[in-house]
């Protein structure tokens, strides 16, 4: 088990004022049975109405308006949280129909076939379980670069795959996608890693009886080390930031991360 304490900043900024800005961030990490919370805190300025609720996924959500004219809008969560990715987790709950089948970023194409049967011949072993996921997610990571600004939030898997580059969203989809289409219940899960930067994303696969996170833009399971945030069908489901607002302003947004034990 780990200690772990976490720091989230988000900032849009306008240049020119924005009114009736509605909002939901999913910036506080999930509680279940591999991770507890404590002293957690969520400020969000310009003040106004904020609901706190907890979506279909489990996913704690705080959805909010800022009415008035403003030319920023800026959120700040933080907390600790203990982490014990060894606990096992729920079968009836978390092997859930909804996770075998393909979501809007995850319908596989030719390519995402392909992909997989080549895999499955160049693995030349009858078993299917956690090894050969292993060998998956250490085939992708070879064959897929990590090359920000390639894609974008509307990337699918397939998309990404034909083109051979993304970031880490990209990686948790194709991985979903591969993984779904061999038989493995999978959900795509957003959430933070131990350092500093952004926000992050990586697969959970259920097999042998469990979930076990994995992260194909870093090839390792995901350890004590990773907070999640959310978890669902795909990024959709677990969009960390998102709004409208009535305005002609173009926007810019900055994020920082910090996960320190």
């Amino acid at each position: 088990m780990r200690r772990l304490k976490f720091h989230y900043e988000m900032e849009l900024t306008f240049d020119q004022p924005v009114t009736e800005h509605h909002y939901a961030f999913r910036c506080l990490p999930m509680e279940d049975r591999q991770q507890s919370c404590y002293g957690l805190t969520c400020d969000i300025r310009p003040s106004g109405r904020v609901d706190e609720f907890t979506d279909g996924f489990g996913n704690r959500t705080c959805a909010g308006e800022a009415m008035a004219p403003h030319d920023s809008l800026r959120v700040e969560s933080g907390g600790i949280v203990f982490v014990d990715r060894r606990r096992e987790t729920a079968e009836a709950e978390d092997a859930h129909p909804l996770f075998r089948f393909a979501s809007a970023y995850t319908v596989p194409d030719q390519g995402i076939w392909r992909y997989l049967e080549t895999a499955r011949e160049g693995w030349k072993r009858e078993d299917k379980g956690m090894d050969f996921l292993l060998y998956l997610m250490d085939r992708l990571h070879g064959t897929f670069s990590y090359a920000p600004g390639t894609t974008d939030v509307t990337t699918t898997a397939a998309q990404a795959l034909a083109g051979g580059r993304g970031v880490c969203q990209d990686y948790a989809h194709i991985f979903l996608a591969l993984c779904r289409l061999g038989g493995y219940p999978a959900r795509y899960v957003a959430g933070m890693m131990e350092g500093e930067g952004a926000t992050h994303a990586w697969a959970e696969i259920y097999a042998g009886g469990r979930w076990t996170g994995f992260d194909p833009t870093n090839n390792r399971l995901a350890d004590d080390g990773y907070i999640k945030l959310s978890h669902g069908r795909d990024f959709g489901d677990c969009t960390v930031d998102k709004g409208c607002f009535k305005g002609f302003a173009a926007q810019k947004q900055t994020i920082y991360v910090k996960v320190e034990g």
